[in-house]
């Protein structure tokens, strides 16, 4: 058996990560993670993104090349297109990592059409239409790949005030399954991460809600809100040659809140 050192198993050199979110609370982390791994990194963001310097930077000095594309991702033809820039500059694909998301809360009865036309068009409809064109290229080159979606504890409980949040988590868990299914024959693998609650700047409100926190907290085994930081490691095994025969799979991240 051919044994591989584990430094060369988990190596990213020579390969390249397309990344949705990448200028966010989570996305920074991971790409800056994936990058010290070995990784160069494709940022597609908002347009005018105000982080978007500081992780060019960051991924500078790291050693490591970086590339950024502006995209609506609630417009389908926007996100279609700047895969077409992305193919058109030449960079070769390897892995995608949908980590762009967004969250509405509140009770179902005030849920506006907006609110979900938003929360499924990102979390849902963006993630399947970025992993569909990905999925075409690396078919079309035929070369092996990596597909890795953002699912939640949500996909998996219903929660309260986050009814259209958790349905598009929900849906990213099966699309992660039917992409796996079809892309295992080409050396594809397609899995989620599913993270608990993180601490970000996004969900400051709710840890400093005495009544929520103290809900997150003994809800989670851990004792403890997680941290971007702890989602480095689910990401460099997926994106990985360490997770070659997993695929369809789900990485739960959340300090032991869904075994309870």
């Amino acid at each position: 058996m051919h044994h591989l050192p584990t430094e060369k198993l988990f190596s990213l050199q020579g390969k390249t990560v397309i990344c949705t979110g990448a200028t966010g609370g989570i996305g920074q982390t991971l790409c800056k993670s994936l990058a010290v791994a070995g990784a160069d990194i494709v940022s597609i963001q908002i347009p005018n993104d105000a982080h978007s310097e500081s992780l060019s930077r960051s991924i500078s000095e790291i050693g490591q090349k970086f590339w950024a594309f502006e995209c609506n991702l609630t417009d389908p033809s926007s996100i279609r297109s700047t895969f077409q820039s992305i193919w058109l500059a030449g960079i070769r694909p390897s892995v995608l990592l949908n980590c762009a998301g967004v969250n509405r809360r509140g009770p179902i009865t005030e849920v506006t059409d907006d609110d979900l036309d938003l929360i499924l068009s990102v979390n849902l409809k963006a993630t399947y239409i970025a992993a569909q064109e990905f999925a075409k290229k690396l078919l079309q080159l035929q070369l092996p790949g990596k597909i890795i979606n953002i699912g939640s504890v949500t996909s998996y409980r219903g929660m309260y005030n986050v009814s259209a949040y958790a349905s598009s988590k929900g849906g990213v868990i099966q699309m992660t399954k039917s992409f796996s299914n079809e892309l295992a024959p080409h050396n594809i693998q397609v899995n989620c991460i599913c993270p608990g609650y993180i601490s970000t700047p996004l969900t400051a409100q709710l840890e400093n809600d005495p009544v929520y926190n103290d809900f997150i907290l003994k809800g989670t085994p851990g004792g403890r809100w997680g941290t971007p930081e702890d989602l480095r490691g689910a990401v460099i095994f997926l994106a990985s040659e360490g997770s070659n025969f997993v695929t369809g799979s789900s990485l739960i991240v959340d300090g032991g809140m869904l075994a309870v």
